[in-house]
């Protein structure tokens, strides 16, 4: 039932259409009026762009009532991003010699990651309008600034929503893959305060802000903490002239874990050595903390985990249930009450000048998400 042509032919229409972060609005205009003419309930999420204002547009929703027999079941969500990491304006795609795969010119992402995803919600749609296909109530999601932190899906007007199981559509790999995990992301910033001095004529009259750092650092618990824990240190900036005992160093680092009581006790570890530091030395600290992903892990009894599941095994599917230690949106829906999994949409390399589509991978996914809405 997969119209081959037409699929591809979308997504290479749909990486063509520019939408780095923050500047969504012509792929939001393009959707809003694509599905709009067909006749769907179109919305856009004018308090996500609120809560994004960066973003020059906000999440758009799209409602298709149920039909037939399967029309007074639960709704469900489809769900990809709209937005794509630099550089990402001017893609030139191309389908390889081979005909197996898309690519860029090399000048650009493809952008796969995730025109993939949302042209396999067009496809699906089309198939399940030209075929009468019976489906449950669905919503199609697209969502800004997943690139930069999950900003859509975090500030998605949930009252806009009846869904309460969502499929995001933005893995990689096969049908039977599904990411079912995600950790605690936090990130630390701040500052260490000590005291400027002359470096040669009264040096132990200052306080050396990037010692202070240093010993905060030689004392702390680093890279990997246990089998669910990360620590990393990614900045450490202190700029003066040698003669100056430097004021202030500014640092920035990341904890992230798969368990979220471990990665308390780790951010926990981090704050109390940089305040043992500026204790000892006499110096001020001042940091920020924030939380961008908020830990899950789907267990097989998931409604969302049962559902997909049942599909692999009526159509002799490897399932395979992924915990990643990455972001996705589903940490955003999960966060606002819907459960969610991520499935394979077919792209490969994402973020990379040598990200491309998987064609077989592509379409076999598209077929996957049909049974998914159809039985």
């Amino acid at each position: 039932m997969v119209n081959k042509e037409r699929a591809i032919s979308k997504f290479l229409e749909l990486v063509q259409i520019d939408s780095v972060s923050y500047n969504e609005r012509e792929m939001a205009d393009y959707l809003i009026h694509y599905f709009t003419d067909l006749g769907y309930e179109v919305l856009e999420d004018k308090g996500s762009n609120e809560k994004v204002p960066l973003a020059n547009a906000g999440n758009v929703i799209v409602k298709l009532p149920g039909k037939g027999t399967l029309a007074h079941q639960e709704t469900l969500i489809l769900e990809a991003h709209m937005d794509t990491v630099e550089p990402g304006n001017g893609v030139k795609p191309s389908i390889t010699a081979d005909g197996k795969y898309v690519v860029s010119d090399g000048s650009t992402i493809l952008g796969a990651d995730d025109k993939a995803g949302i042209a396999q919600i067009l496809e699906v749609e089309a198939v399940l309008r030209e075929n009468n296909l019976d489906h449950p109530p669905l919503e199609f999601l697209f969502t800004i600034g997943e690139e930069v932190g999950i900003l859509g899906a975090f500030a998605v007007d949930t009252d806009l929503l009846q869904g309460k199981i969502a499929f995001v559509l933005d893995g990689g790999g096969g049908p039977g893959t599904a990411i079912i995990g995600c950790p605690d992301y936090y990130d630390i910033t701040g500052k260490i305060i000590g005291k400027a001095a002359h470096a040669g004529v009264s040096p132990d009259t200052g306080i050396s802000s990037i010692q202070v750092m240093s010993e905060a650092i030689s004392n702390m618990t680093l890279l990997k903490i246990d089998e669910n824990t990360t620590t990393n240190i990614g900045k450490v900036i202190c700029n003066y002239p040698t003669n100056v005992v430097p004021e202030v160093t500014t640092f920035a680092m990341e904890v992230r874990s798969l368990d979220r009581e471990s990665g308390k006790r780790q951010l926990n570890h981090i704050i109390e050595e940089l305040e043992k530091a500026v204790v000892k030395f006499g110096a001020t600290l001042e940091y920020d903390v924030n939380q961008s992903l908020f830990a899950y892990h789907h267990t097989d009894d998931n409604p969302v985990i049962k559902r997909f599941k049942a599909m692999c095994a009526r159509h002799d599917l490897d399932y395979q249930g992924i915990v990643m230690r990455g972001g996705t949106d589903v940490s955003g829906l999960t966060f606002n009450g819907i459960d969610a999994i991520v499935l394979a949409a077919g792209g490969e390399n994402g973020h990379e000048l040598q990200e491309r589509l998987i064609i077989d991978e592509f379409l076999q996914n598209i077929q996957q998400v049909i049974w998914l809405v159809t039985e």
